[in-house]
């Protein structure tokens, strides 16, 4: 990540310090094209794409798993405080 925020400031810089105007701006736009459309590039950028949604399912996954167990703990808990868990009220609190 780093390389390419390097490289868009070495570029950036190129365009802005460049003594050679339009001509250079247009010749470093054209090698970027290239580059960005270039098979490898699309082929990483869709290893990406395809990496990121399983990462995110994989993610949603585990959080729908918490989710279920802490709120199973949570009913579970509940229960037992207020009686409802063990049928017997013992550890219910008793009103009086």
């Amino acid at each position: 990540m780093k390389i390419i925020i390097f490289a868009a400031g070495v570029a950036v810089g190129f365009v802005i310090g460049s003594r050679a105007g339009r001509g250079a701006y247009e010749d470093l736009r054209t090698k970027w094209r290239g580059f960005a459309d270039s098979d490898t590039v699309q082929h990483v950028k869709g290893d990406v794409k395809d990496f990121a949604g399983r990462a995110a399912s994989d993610v949603g996954d585990k959080v729908s798993e918490t989710v279920s167990k802490v709120t199973e703990k949570a009913s579970a808990k509940i229960d037992e405080v207020t009686g409802k868990g063990n049928g017997s009220g013992s550890s219910a609190p008793s009103g009086s």
